[in-house]
């Protein structure tokens, strides 16, 4: 379509909406190509560089939990990138990054952190572009029960013994 030059913008946006939102609301959810309907967001578009073209990812600055850096990007000669995938609905991160904010004690989806409520642990920031972007709590932390629906059940242990007959 680029290269056709089929397209108004070089651009592509997609806007999901729930169920019960298309039932309240009757607004669907839909892909553009070639523009963005100004009509489905409030507020400006921070646009950044693709730095990794196959999965559209963007340099990560850093992530900040409850307003605190976790600098985990710090001392990563390539830098982060984060990408923007709309087949999801988890969060996934590479394993450094993981280990980083398990011994931070940042809850995730296979470290429990006890807490009295999930407001405890504050907002968790994507710092992009030097902009903040904020996830409350109750965007980015499940209870244990809906984490283990949304993961398709529990996490399993799997022991094996040797291989042989």
């Amino acid at each position: 379509m680029i290269q056709q030059k089929l397209l108004k913008q070089n651009v592509f946006s997609f806007y999901l909406t729930s169920v019960e939102d298309e039932k309240k609301y009757g607004v669907k959810s839909d892909l553009t190509f070639g523009y963005f309907d100004q009509t489905k967001f409030q507020g400006d578009i921070h646009w950044n560089d693709i730095a990794f073209q196959y999965m559209f990812g963007v340099k990560l600055d850093d992530v900040k939990v409850n307003g605190k850096s976790l600098n985990i990007c710090a001392n990563k000669p390539n830098g982060c990138l984060v990408t923007f995938d709309s087949g999801t609905s988890l969060m996934s991160v590479p394993t450094f990054a993981f280990h980083s904010m398990a011994a931070q004690k940042v809850p995730t989806a296979h470290t429990f952190v006890e807490c009295q409520n999930k407001a405890q642990f504050g907002d968790f920031t994507f710092v992009i572009g030097g902009k903040d972007y904020n996830l409350s709590p109750d965007e980015w932390m499940f209870d244990p029960q809906q984490l283990n629906l949304a993961q398709g059940g529990q996490k399993v242990e799997f022991k094996m013994g040797p291989l042989g007959p």
